[in-house]
Parts: C-alpha cells; structure tokens; sequence
C-alpha cells in the first residue's frame, strides 16, 4: 500500500495543465449585438470581458451572423460567440491580455484563425508574447489560414515558449487586409518537463508492478 501512494503521488508531480486565458473563446462580455449579431468593440472598450481592444474597432460576433446576407459565412469555431480582427481598411486592429505565469517554466500558445471564401485570399495575424517586467520579446510570429473555398474554415497554430516574469502579455493583430479574419479559442497551458513526463511514467509501471504482484499472490490454503 506505501509503494502505491507513492506512485500516486509521482503520477502527480509536475504543473497542472490548465489553460491561463481568460475568455479565450470570447463568450463573456455585454454583447449588444442585437438582431445584427455583432458589434463593434472601439479600442479601450470594457464590453469583452479579458481583453484589452486597441487602435481600431474590432468586430465580436455571435452564432447565426452568416443569416444576414450583409454579412459573412465565417461562424465561431466553437461555442456562440468569435472575434474578427479584420475591417477591410487600413487600420490595423490588436487586441491583447495580460496573464500571470510562472517565470523559467515552458508555456504552449494555441489559438484557432479562420478564414472564409468570400475573402479571396489568405486570412493572417501577427501574435507576440511580451514580459512585462523586463519587456522582453518572449514570442513573435506571423500565421497565416491560407485562401479557401470553403464558407468556414478554421486552422490552428500552438507555439512553445519560456516565461521570464510573472507579469505577460499577449498580443494579436491582423496581418493582412482581407474583409474579415478569425479569432477563436485562444489557450495557454503549461507544458510538463521531460522530467516530470519520466515521473508519471515511472509511476505508472509502479502501479503496475504493485497490482500484478497482487494478483500473482497465491491464496493461502485452508488446513
């Protein structure tokens, strides 16, 4: 039974895999969309909770807006609620978010960018991660959901980095001008050391080990 719990308990060791962002699927706020199902978020607006809009308007839509033929197919990737990072001018939009994490430890950035036909092109974003201690540049690349013929479509994109301080902020903006570009279930989760993946697996065969010797025993034999 010791060595049990002590399997257990290095089965267990190591960051839990939680996801940092919040709203990171965009279905918190005070939408006032209404029957238009989207809504423009002017920079410095308070309306999507988590997220800080800055330089130009972005558009926060809801489930149903590609019914409006005024509007576009591209539907959230999950849930009711997605975020376009596109206005067709010049203006660029960002948004970003300021998380804490642990400084020295790795960190996964996954995020979903959808594109549409109608856009005849490509669909691109620009993502950074900057400390905001030290204002060091953690993390900064370009993606791109390429042209596509489909009325939705969406591609998702993750990247590793290292966190320097507690205090980080993650930014988007849009890369190129096409009518709209996609933004949907923004996540960062720690991701174990090798070491602590050769813990579990050690912990497992320890299990193992204890139940097979278990179930090898020989019952005792009644005189």
């Amino acid at each position: 039974m010791a060595i049990l719990v002590a399997a257990c308990a290095i089965v267990w060791t190591g960051p839990a895999a939680a996801d940092l962002v919040a709203n990171g699927s965009f279905e918190l706020g005070t939408f006032t969309g209404g029957n238009s199902l989207a809504q423009q978020v002017q920079p410095g607006g308070s309306e999507l909770a988590g997220w800080t809009i800055s330089d130009a308007p972005a558009t926060w839509y809801a489930s149903g807006w590609s019914n409006n033929p005024q509007q576009i197919a591209l539907t959230p990737r999950t849930g009711n609620f997605g975020l376009s990072l596109a206005d067709g001018t010049i203006n660029t939009i960002s948004i970003s978010q300021t998380i804490n994490l642990l400084p020295f430890q790795q960190y996964q950035l996954s995020f979903w960018v959808g594109n549409y036909s109608a856009n005849n092109g490509s669909a691109g974003l620009n993502v950074s991660i900057t400390d905001g201690t030290s204002n060091t540049l953690l993390l900064s690349e370009s993606v791109t959901a390429p042209a596509t013929s489909e009325p939705s479509t969406w591609v998702r994109f993750a990247f590793n980095f290292i966190a320097d301080g507690t205090s980080n902020t993650i930014s988007f903006s849009e890369l190129n001008g096409p009518s709209y570009i996609g933004l949907d279930d923004v996540s960062i989760a720690a991701v174990p050391e090798p070491a602590t993946w050769a813990m579990m697996i050690l912990g497992f065969a320890a299990v193992g080990v204890v139940a097979f010797r278990r179930r090898s025993k020989p019952a005792l034999e009644v005189a």
